[in-house]
């Protein structure tokens, strides 16, 4: 009996410490082999998931980081419907209670993109469209606005570069910046740049696993970051991250999830580490 309110009380202590709300910001780079799944977790409780991995692999890694009885996620992002940022998704929706979706909409005939249109609309889950200009607040001091695409392009075929069609948006919370990219590559990357957006930023996920076709040098330059983030797979048989893509972010700390694992900023309102 005394070992079973030990134990309970362990349980409700565990529970306060994780009620009680900090002060900072954590941004979750996973590492989900080669795919890319990023959540970030507000100090008011409120969560964010951009992108889901490629497996079911993102449950284990949500469980690590939320607290045993949270089961919601606030809004869930799909950059865009290639599998190695949806799959993971549909896992989520089939065990979290997600309160909103932000997604393009394009038109796409895989088989995954079915059951993840079903299980929004079954669970009748808003959804939003993105298109730049759009702003969503997450918390005091903590918002994300969105980048790209320049307008909203739901119904639109992207069939031939789905990488063509991924939302690109900025998150800021107090002096901090950080910029999720999908798998954008160069072809998205030229039309931001000529529409004069605000790119610059702290942290910077780079496109598309660290392709040779993502992240220019103009990009880089408008960008200036001080960090960058590469989620790839050990090994992968793309050849990820280039060397190419490697020498242009010479001059910046690079953070691997092949060589890290998980990589997982802590930031107050000045700074993240």
């Amino acid at each position: 009996m005394l070992a079973g309110l030990c134990l309970a009380a362990f349980f409700i202590w565990l529970a306060v410490f994780e009620l009680e709300p900090g002060d900072q910001l954590k941004i979750d780079f996973f590492d989900v082999g080669q795919g890319s799944a990023v959540l970030v977790e507000a100090a008011n409780g409120n969560q964010v998931l951009i992108d889901g991995g490629p497996s079911d692999t993102i449950l284990a890694k949500l469980g690590s980081e939320m607290p045993l009885f949270d089961k919601k996620i606030e809004l869930v992002i799909l950059t865009h419907p290639d599998a190695d940022h949806l799959s993971g998704l549909i896992e989520v929706l089939k065990h979290y209670e997600v309160s909103e979706v932000l997604e393009t909409g394009i038109v796409d005939s895989s088989v995954e993109y079915k059951i993840w249109h079903d299980l929004i609309a079954a669970r009748k889950i808003p959804v939003i469209f993105a298109q730049s200009g759009q702003i969503i607040k997450i918390a005091d001091n903590l918002a994300i606005k969105i980048l790209y695409p320049l307008g909203q392009i739901n119904g639109q075929d992207f069939s031939k570069n789905t990488n063509a069609s991924s939302i690109m948006g900025k998150l800021f919370y107090g002096k901090n910046t950080m910029l999720f990219t999908g798998d954008a590559e160069m072809n998205a990357e030229w039309p931001l740049l000529a529409s004069d957006a605000d790119l610059k930023a702290d942290i910077l996920q780079v496109g598309h696993h660290g392709s040779k076709n993502s992240s220019s040098e103009k990009f880089l330059a408008a960008v200036a970051p001080r960090v960058a983030v590469i989620q790839v797979g050990a090994k992968n048989r793309y050849g990820h991250p280039a060397q190419e893509l490697l020498d242009r972010l010479k001059n910046i700390n690079i953070f691997r999830t092949d060589l890290q694992k998980d990589i997982i900023f802590s930031c107050d309102l000045n700074s993240c580490w």
